[in-house]
């Protein structure tokens, strides 16, 4: 390629990345300072035209990406936490990951968090509550180049980000699909007790779990959704009245956390219920061979974790081609557990 080609597919790369010739220059010669985002931009138009030369590495450094999770004690918070720190590790050389824990009493931390990076970042991935606040900052965010990453619950519609977990409305609806067949009696009600609504997930599992009872098993009163907020003492609290004040109440469908205190609930209650749940934890795993516990539905944190570290590493330029990993929604019941250990 003689000089004036090479000038030509310059010119072109910097109309495709949306940037200035000179920029192009600096990149593909790797002289002068450019900013990570327009670096990526014209790596990416120079893949794209398939530039007759060698291109430097995507990499300035080590790429530093955010993790901003929800304050929670919930064994799924802890899973996923771990699993982020699993996958920092098998990935330190390329990448430092600046964990940040927003408080869901004070949104305004989380927004913060999203809009006042404390250095600069390559890449975001957060659990986040669907409020027009968030969506604006993380628009903010995708639209100056950052990419973003959901996880644990989606944001739909919000264009650019991705959203690397399981399908909750799918989930929901396994879940009602489970309980219509098990719940089948005239007269009965099924109990619906979630986490906060804010969040996307738990709207989508009550949407699916309601429209599949209403489809399969019309004649079953689904009673809530209940707010419980993953909190023991409201669980233990709301479930007890609902079920000291109405005996045909013989399902429960809890789309979030707080087992603890639904356990409490239901060892004080004469009749058996069926309890569909979420997370395959070891707290689930003895509620279930109790057989107080019927069924968990899975979101699988470490596929999270995995997926969204591999998206990023994608985004910047460090894999090739677009990554195959995702989460898997599962499904465990007793007889899919290992032999308990004394």
């Amino acid at each position: 390629m003689d000089k004036i080609d090479r000038r030509q597919g310059m010119a072109d790369v910097a109309q495709l990345a949306g940037v200035s010739l000179s920029t192009v220059d600096r990149v593909l010669n790797e002289r002068g300072s450019v900013s990570d985002s327009k670096r990526r931009k014209v790596l990416q138009a120079a893949q794209a035209l398939g530039l007759k030369r060698l291109l430097p590495s995507a990499l300035h450094g080590l790429l530093r990406f955010d993790l901003l999770l929800v304050d929670s004690a919930t064994d799924h918070y802890r899973r996923l936490a771990a699993a982020f720190v699993k996958q920092a590790q098998m990935h330190r050389s390329r990448l430092v990951l600046q964990r940040h824990i927003w408080q869901e009493r004070d949104p305004q931390q989380l927004l913060d968090l999203i809009n006042q990076p404390r250095v600069p970042r390559q890449g975001l991935i957060v659990v986040a509550q669907d409020t027009p606040q968030v969506r604006e900052a993380l628009s903010a965010q995708v639209a100056a180049g950052v990419p973003v990453i959901l996880v644990t619950s989606s944001l739909p519609g919000l264009e650019g980000a991705i959203y690397a977990g399981i399908d909750n409305h799918v989930a929901g609806r396994a879940a009602g699909r489970l309980m219509s067949q098990w719940v089948t009696p005239a007269q009965s009600r099924v109990l619906l007790v979630t986490n906060s609504l804010l969040y996307r997930a738990h709207q989508q599992r009550v949407q699916g779990f309601l429209e599949v009872m209403a489809e399969r098993a019309p004649q079953v009163e689904v009673l809530g959704p209940v707010e419980c907020f993953d909190d023991n003492q409201l669980n233990a609290a709301k479930i007890s009245d609902y079920l000291a004040q109405d005996a045909g109440v013989v399902g429960l469908y809890t789309t979030g956390s707080g087992s603890t205190g639904v356990h409490q609930a239901l060892s004080r209650h004469a009749g058996r219920l069926v309890w569909i749940s979420h997370e395959a934890t070891a707290q689930h795993a003895d509620m279930l061979r109790e057989g107080l516990l019927s069924l968990v539905l899975d979101q699988d944190p470490e596929g999270q974790a995995e997926a969204a570290i591999q998206q990023l590493l994608y985004a910047n330029g460090d894999l090739d081609a677009p990554p195959q990993v995702w989460p898997q929604l599962r499904m465990v019941i007793d007889e899919t557990l290992p032999p308990a250990t004394c």
